[in-house]
This record gives structure tokens, sequence and C-alpha cells, in this order.
């Protein structure tokens, strides 16, 4: 596959697929080849279908996804993980540049998020997910990010509370410290422009250094990106559907 893309500083793209809308047998098999033996066995390791199914072209999104930006053909990427377990590209891997990427799906969507020498995450949820969001927020939320939920009107929780949701996970998947990092010990607003902002309640962080964005790629889904900015003011944040046909994969 030929390389598309740049990975110039300042920008970030991200890749997306309807999951339901692969179904093609030939891609398939050629997505199963792009796994490495271990993705494998945790493929055929799924007792559901639609799960085996989620993860295979989740996976082989990112591994196409990566070699738009690399000579690194995309069943040639080894992987490893950090502390935490955030998965990052192994070392041995031969780039001349540090790539940095994230991973995410749900039903009916997977999407990962790709940038240049800077901490990103994504986290994607579907809008029929059926939670007791109050119950939830209550619980893991912070006072501020409740009490702004529960005063919109019923029909618009579910939205708010995924969009809290994802910004949150998006955060801690950027920062790579998984659940260790209490929900409730940072909070999200937004600003008099309508941009994504973050509070934090323990000064551990800085909040100029991050930038967010939310969205709805589909009708059915939330997806929310964390970018922690290094030089540049903000990212240019490019957001691609992939449509596999059996020439690009």
């Amino acid at each position: 596959m030929p390389v598309r893309g740049t990975l110039a500083p300042g920008k970030t793209f991200v890749w997306f697929t309807a999951v339901n809308s692969v179904s093609d047998p030939l891609i398939l098999a050629e997505f199963l080849s792009l796994l490495s033996a271990e993705e494998q066995r945790q493929h055929q390791a799924f007792h559901f279908d639609t799960d085996r199914h989620l993860y295979l072209v989740a996976h082989a999104l990112l591994r196409t996804s990566l070699s738009q930006y690399s000579e690194v053909q995309p069943a040639s990427w080894t992987f490893s993980c950090g502390e935490f377990g955030r998965p990052e590209i192994d070392v041995s891997v031969p780039v001349n540049e540090l790539i940095r990427f994230n991973l995410s799906h749900t039903s009916g969507l997977a999407a990962c998020a790709i940038a240049r020498d800077v901490d990103i995450g994504i986290d994607v949820e579907c809008l029929d997910r059926r939670t007791s969001c109050e119950s939830i927020a209550s619980r893991f939320f912070s006072p501020t990010e409740f009490e702004q939920l529960t005063k919109l009107p019923e029909a618009e929780r579910q939205r708010r509370f995924l969009e809290y949701w994802t910004l949150k996970e998006a955060y801690i998947k950027a920062c790579g410290m998984g659940l260790s990092m209490p929900l409730d010990s940072f909070c999200f607003y937004r600003d008099a422009s309508g941009e994504w902002r973050i509070r934090f309640t323990d000064g551990n962080d800085n909040p100029k250094e991050w930038q967010f964005i939310c969205l709805q790629p589909t009708t059915s889904h939330v997806m929310s990106i964390a970018i922690r900015l290094a030089q540049d003011p903000v990212h240019d944040v490019h957001v691609i559907e992939f449509v596999p046909s059996n020439q690009e994969v």
C-alpha cells in the first residue's frame, strides 16, 4: 500500500469505520491475515460472532491506518504495552518518527487516532447503549458534571452522559494511566466558544496542555479525542471514514 499522508507536527488523523458494513468474505479473510499470531488467538477466543467481527475489523483498521503514514506494511506492525497497559508501537518497528496512536471500538463502530510524538486518546460509545446514566454519574463523575447532567431535559441526558464518558476515557487513555486515575478528579465543560475544556480538582495536570474534540461520526455513535499539545497551540484534526475494498487491504 502506498503511503498517503504525512504526520506533520500539529496534525491528528482519526480513522473510523462502520463495523457492520464490512461483510465481504474476501476482505475479512485479508483482514485476518494482517493480524499477528497473538491477535488471531484473541480473535478466536471470543464466544460470540459479533465480538470476533468487531475485534477483527478494529485491529485491521488500526494496522491499515498506521500504514497510511509509513512504509511499514499493515501485517508488519508489532506492539508493546506500557506500565498501565496502553499499547504502543514496538521499538523493533522501523519507523523514522515517533508515531502515537490509540484505538477504540464499540457496537457498530471502530476508530483510531494517529499523531506524531504527542499523547493521544480516543473513545467511542454507542448512543443506543442502555445505562443508568444518573446512577453512574453520581458515583463516578465530578459534582459539577453530575449537576449539569441532571439539569438537562431527560431526552438529552443519555447523549450528554456519553459525551462526558468518552471525554473522560479519551483523556485517561491519552495519559496512559488506566483506571488508576479517578474519574471525579477532573471535569469537563464547554467554554464560551463551545469548545470542550478540562478542569482538575487535584492540580496534577495543566488544562492548557490539552485539546478535546467530541463529535458524532454516525447517527448512532459518540466519539471523543484527547490530545496533549506540544509546541502547537491546537491540532488540526482530520476525521476520515475508512471504507475497505479488496484493493486497499
